[in-house]
């Protein structure tokens, strides 16, 4: 008689590898127009004339907030408070060498990893499309999709 062990563990770590570089002390751009909590694994970009912060929802935006930039890893900001505000002390990852988990990546606006953002304000005016995903990996970020071995391999 033959036993198969099976293991699902549904507890992925949202970093899988590597060492991050995290801004423990940046700032949210305040959204009078924001109906939803900022969650954990929020793609973000950065306003360059403030310098602040903006999920990443627009690849055709020219104030900077169409480039990916980074990804937030503090707890949920309720929309109220960014609302009323701008928020300080965000925890962004920024990169250095880090692969994280692409499951656990939020988007906002109905974007992914897959969507195209043509030249950036300020870069060479050639076409130079990238995605979402190149984007982050040339800031250090790759995003890896992980495997589910909940069923069994060999049926």
């Amino acid at each position: 008689m033959a036993l198969q062990v099976r293991l699902n563990n549904t507890n992925v770590p949202f970093v899988l590898f590597g060492n991050a570089a995290v801004l423990g002390d940046a700032t949210l751009l305040q959204d009078a127009g924001r109906a939803t909590a900022l969650v954990f694994g929020t793609v973000m970009a950065k306003v360059a004339a403030s310098q602040k912060w903006v999920p990443f929802t627009d690849e055709t935006a020219t104030t900077g907030a169409a480039i990916p930039q980074g990804i937030y890893v503090g707890p949920s900001v309720a929309a109220a408070d960014l609302v009323a505000g701008d928020v300080t002390d965000a925890p962004i990852m920024v990169g250095l060498n880090v692969m994280v988990d692409e499951n656990q990546i939020v988007i906002e606006n109905s974007k992914t990893l897959d969507t195209v953002i043509e030249t950036a304000p300020g870069e060479a005016t050639c076409v130079d499309l990238r995605t979402v995903r190149d984007r982050l990996a040339s800031r250090g970020i790759l995003c890896e999709d992980t495997i589910d071995i909940s069923s069994f391999e060999n049926t």
